[in-house]
């Protein structure tokens, strides 16, 4: 999400997986992705501005003008976030993490990353 904002992608269904086709590595449902977003919005130090309507939730849904509100919100990046992208600083140095992922309960304490390099032969 932080990359789609970086480049240009400053609403918020258009940084969801397959948002009217545009981008197709799906990892996050609908409502996890709205989620995600939520929580790199609305944390202690946030990643990203701008989200102007929350929580994501089908009592948003249910409102046309919470909705709407929500749809033109415009994004950007914060110190953080772009710290993140520039791999200088990792969101769990601020921000408290505490969800289950796929049956395995992701802690600032306890938390797994994808390594890249650790895969290179």
């Amino acid at each position: 999400m932080l990359e789609l904002i970086s480049a240009g992608y400053v609403h918020p269904f258009d940084v969801f997986p397959h948002y009217r086709q545009r981008f197709q590595h799906r990892v996050f449902g609908y409502w996890e992705a709205g989620a995600l977003l939520e929580g790199l919005a609305l944390a202690p130090m946030p990643a990203v501005s701008g989200l102007a309507e929350w929580p994501f939730a089908l009592e948003m849904h249910n409102e046309r003008e919470r909705l709407d509100r929500y749809e033109e919100s415009r994004l950007s990046l914060t110190a953080l976030g772009e710290a993140i992208l520039a791999g200088t600083e990792d969101f769990s140095h601020h921000n408290p993490i505490d969800r289950w992922w796929g049956g395995t309960r992701l802690t600032n304490d306890r938390l797994w990353r994808w390594d890249p390099v650790l895969l290179v032969p």
